[in-house]
């Protein structure tokens, strides 16, 4: 395994075992290379010294990491056991071993590297993913493009992955042949893909990026049924289940034995967009009613629909569902690529450009503003976070903008958006010629 920004993060117990301690740990979550930059210690990093922690911990019922304790620490003084203290808090065992055994009060050692060079080089590629799911053959059908009419076809698609494994912000980078469809086949089976949080020698992959190849089989005989609708990725939801109904939905069985589940639904439209005829994709894992609990919560999902020119029989939608443990401490939602279903009018956002702006002779501004996502997709409670340049009003027309934003309340990762914090950065020009705004 290629070393992701030259960090080795070895997340596996060694040495001598004892009777109690674990040497086969199952990781739900561990974190991610910005993370690791953040609890850098600053001094050793602006010096570009590197470092080495063992920690020995306890884990709980729930899989977290308790009581740590720094057993090892290379250079001393330099603060890389506080800062590996600090990673430890992110950190996350599934309740069970690989041998089935529970975590519970047992014991393992973590080891950490800091290495310089990962400040330097930041997303770095993982060569040899390790998958904890891949779409099957049989499944890849769900995703054939109609257009290919049977055809073979190869894609090669890029994606960061979060902190859990999942698969964000794809990109297709080779398509052949290409105009068949396999590339927008592929990003939408992205939601299929599930990696193990520690690669298999114990790199986080959070914020690292994978390259992978997928190869659509022919069919000699006729083109599969389901190619021959049209399937969205994700839709314009007016509502969508919120994070306490994901909760309540979690099977009552599975609490404290299953840390997380993925499930992939392909739902078709009743006229007024609700949903309907959900089929199951994709469940991980299977048989433990995390399919029956996603089709549940199908009923609070209503996609915006125009009744004059939407046409939603032969059309159908892939919906992710990422269900967590709700007895377990849960990490907060990551919005990377929010799906905006309501901006501002570019008319009005020259008006905001701030008078005493245009007044000194500026034609462009910056501000970003930091804000809390409601479960409809609106902001609220959003403060400026920088503005250049400062004193200039920027950071107030941003506020307004941001009063106006809303996003689509479901992520493409399968989780509801209320409770996210978001940063939105924001950019106002004023054209030439245009004449100083009056405050709006």
């Amino acid at each position: 395994m290629r070393a992701i920004a030259g960090l080795i993060f070895g997340l596996c117990a060694f040495g001598a075992a004892q009777a109690a301690d674990l040497n086969d740990p199952v990781w739900d979550r561990a974190p991610g290379q910005e993370d690791w930059a953040k609890a850098y210690p600053s001094h050793a990093a602006q010096a570009g010294i590197s470092g080495s922690v063992k920690m020995k911990c306890a884990a709980t019922s729930a899989g977290m990491l308790s009581g740590c304790a720094v057993i090892q620490e290379s250079p001393s003084g330099e603060g890389f056991g506080a800062a590996a203290l600090a990673l430890a808090t992110g950190m996350a065992l599934k309740p069970a071993g690989e041998n089935g055994q529970p975590v519970a009060g047992r014991n393992l050692i973590v080891p950490v590297r800091f290495e310089a060079d990962m400040l330097r080089h930041p997303g770095t590629i993982i060569g040899q993913p390790d998958w904890l799911r891949k779409p099957t053959q049989e499944e890849m059908q769900h995703f054939f493009p109609a257009n290919a009419h049977g055809d073979a076809g190869q894609v090669r698609m890029n994606c960061t992955v979060s902190t859990r494994g999942l698969l964000e912000k794809c990109a297709v980078t080779t398509e052949t042949p290409s105009g068949r469809g396999f590339g927008a086949s592929a990003l939408a089976m992205s939601s299929v893909f599930l990696m193990r949080p520690m690669t298999v020698d114990g790199l986080p992959v959070g914020g690292a990026q994978v390259i992978i190849p997928i190869g659509f089989q022919g069919s000699t005989g006729a083109v599969p049924a389901t190619s021959t609708i049209s399937v969205l990725r994700a839709a314009p939801w007016i509502s969508a289940p919120t994070s306490q109904d994901v909760s309540a939905a979690f099977p009552k069985s599975a609490i404290g034995k299953i840390a997380s589940a993925h499930v992939v639904l392909r739902c078709g439209f009743h006229d007024d967009g609700a949903l309907k005829d959900c089929e199951t994709v994709s469940a991980i894992p299977q048989a433990s009613g995390f399919a029956d609990a996603a089709k549940q919560l199908t009923r609070s999902f209503k996609a915006y629909v125009n009744a004059k020119t939407d046409k939603l029989a032969n059309l159908r939608v892939d919906i992710p569902f990422d269900f967590r443990d709700p007895s377990r401490a849960a990490p907060p939602v990551e919005i990377y690529d929010p799906m905006w279903l309501q901006h501002v009018n570019p008319d009005y956002v020259v008006k905001l450009f701030p008078a005493a702006a245009a007044n000194a002779g500026l034609k462009s501004g910056v501000a970003s503003v930091d804000c809390s996502v409601q479960h409809d997709g609106s902001l609220k409670n959003c403060a400026v976070a920088s503005e250049n340049p400062i004193g200039m009003g920027f950071g107030d027309a941003a506020l307004q903008i941001a009063a106006v934003m809303v996003m689509n309340p479901w992520t493409a990762e399968g989780d509801p958006v209320d409770g996210a914090r978001i940063r939105l950065p924001v950019r106002l020009v004023l054209p030439d010629g245009q004449p100083t705004p009056a405050k709006p």
